[in-house]
């Protein structure tokens, strides 16, 4: 079986069963510092998918105006965000994941994140009128991911204890993305809250 056939198979079972991914990558058992390795791909990729996306449609550059380092830094600090939002949200509500594991089960969303962007950016370019149904397809596919991942992740008996994780989570990387630009120094250009 080659590499590119091997992704294949790990996308098309994504798809159809990521709670049956998000179990099997777990038992993997990568270390610390290929996991931080692969959220720096992933940014990068997600960063570079971003700025096509932006070249692409002029129209929305003019809405982003952020140097791609400042979007990799952006980026990279919310998927850390999200990792320790997930975890320690999770073991409040009585889970049992681990960060490494949510750190790779992360990876993995985003990565396949990335994928539905790529589908989304040739829908686009290839079948314009499509483009939206692609788009509010791999959203949802997305949250439904996600609440599997995150089920599997902490070992919860049902779905309702992922997505109380999933909002408290987003409730906090809120506060904490809007901390991160503040330091940085975004601010809301043409208006007032």
């Amino acid at each position: 079986m080659t590499a590119g056939q091997w992704i294949g198979q790990w996308i098309g079972r994504s798809l159809r069963d990521p709670a049956g991914v998000a179990q099997a990558l777990i038992s993997i058992g990568l270390s610390r510092d290929a996991l931080f390795s692969m959220v720096a791909l992933v940014t990068v990729l997600s960063v570079l998918m971003l700025e096509l996306g932006l070249y692409l449609s002029p129209a929305d550059a003019e809405l982003l105006r952020a140097t791609p380092f400042a979007l990799t830094v952006i980026l990279g600090a919310s998927l850390l965000m999200m990792v320790f939002a997930l975890q320690l949200t999770g073991r409040m509500l009585g889970g049992t994941g681990r960060f490494s594991a949510a750190l790779l089960l992360v990876i993995w969303w985003q990565s396949m994140a990335l994928l539905i962007q790529v589908a989304q950016t040739a829908t686009l370019l290839l079948f314009p009128p499509l483009a939206g149904i692609v788009t509010l397809a791999g959203l949802a596919w997305l949250v439904f991911s996600l609440l599997h991942l995150v089920n599997v992740l902490h070992g919860f008996d049902n779905l309702f204890k992922a997505l109380a994780t999933v909002v408290i989570g987003v409730v906090g990387i809120s506060f904490g993305l809007a901390l991160l630009l503040s330091l940085i120094g975004v601010t809301l250009q043409g208006g007032t809250l």
